[in-house]
């Protein structure tokens, strides 16, 4: 049961959802539908230090990782993270002098930026678990908020410490692991199903000096541009295709009226591929078509697959997600009211 204490409505810095917006563009994808579709502010790039309800960023989340597939998500989703959203806090814990001290300090520090953070360190039979308290849902945006939170802990850690970290165990309140095997890997050890997040740091890790560097505390400029890039109108042209042709380079080029050399340098120049355009358009057709409860069978002979294996395994590789868990795990999410 909440106390009379408990905010009416739990907020968030509008910062926060800026800071995803960015790095989407940085990463060639535009966000404006997904912008409209949360509900946030449509002059969010006006804001930073303005309070904004917890949903529409927690729905931000969820319609940006099923934009992208999920392995390709949590890896904008981590960079945001490191490079942006630590930044704005990091400077707070520049006279600690520990992991550990940090780690206990961190609520009174989240508390500027989040009016329900509840976070600590906990000792129990010798072993030292990080631990993050939120109010469970049975909502479509609970995992991609609890998401968030695991990889924030994550970052911040490696942040602290200026080398790559991960736990050797993690506990979720969720009673799914195979989101988080797909954006951290297998190499932790995941529980379900409990009463808060916590991540297991050795003694080690808590004992390390901070090594907050100044690069720790500089925040990019947006580097937004409203308009759709090269990249987003190769998407867009290529879409209607996708349904009933498996398009070579050779094709989409002569569709868009340019050489096959010409496209890839353009491609390049934005720093991606003609594979990494095709792998996005078949992830989404395949995610459309799986809405409209067509088989998995006849979506992978639509989609120019030899059979319904291979297109798993390419469906795996794109989405991180076999079609089946996707299936399970997402689209049971969409059916909700």
């Amino acid at each position: 049961m909440s106390s009379s204490k408990d905010p009416v409505v739990p907020l968030i810095k509008s910062g926060y959802a800026r800071v995803l917006v960015e790095i989407f563009y940085e990463y060639n994808h535009d966000p404006h539908q997904a912008i409209k579709d949360s509900g946030l502010p449509p002059d969010l790039f006006d804001l930073d230090q303005e309070f904004l309800p917890q949903e529409p960023v927690k729905k931000l989340l969820f319609l940006l990782a099923n934009q992208l597939g999920i392995t390709q998500f949590g890896d904008i989703l981590r960079s945001a993270i490191r490079r942006k959203a630590i930044p704005r806090l990091i400077g707070e814990f520049s006279q600690c002098k520990t992991v550990k001290e940090a780690l206990e300090l961190s609520q009174a520090v989240f508390l500027y930026d989040s009016t329900v953070a509840n976070v600590g360190l906990e000792t129990n039979h010798g072993r030292t678990w990080y631990w993050c308290k939120r109010k469970v849902d049975d909502s479509a945006l609970f995992i991609w908020s609890e998401i968030w939170a695991v990889l924030y802990a994550v970052e911040f850690i490696s942040v602290l410490t200026q080398r790559d970290w991960l736990p050797a165990q993690v506990k979720i309140q969720s009673d799914n692991a195979e989101v988080y095997k797909s954006i951290l890997g297998n190499s932790i050890q995941y529980f379900v199903g409990n009463e808060r997040v916590e991540w297991l740091i050795d003694d080690e890790v808590l004992a390390l000096p901070l090594r907050i560097s100044s690069k720790s505390f500089e925040e990019k400029k947006p580097s937004v541009s409203w308009h759709a890039n090269f990249t987003e109108l190769v998407f867009t042209s290529l879409l209607p295709y996708v349904r009933e042709h498996n398009l070579t380079l050779e094709e989409a080029a002569e569709l868009l009226s340019m050489t096959p050399r010409t496209l890839q340098r353009r491609l390049t120049e934005e720093r991606t591929s003609f594979r990494r355009i095709k792998d996005n358009l078949l992830y989404t057709v395949a995610a459309d078509m799986m809405g409209e409860n067509l088989s998995l069978t006849h979506i992978a002979s639509q989609l120019g697959y030899s059979n319904i294996a291979h297109f798993s395994r390419s469906f795996k590789r794109i989405s991180g997600l076999t079609p089946k868990v996707y299936q399970k795990i997402v689209l049971s999410l969409n059916d909700e009211p």
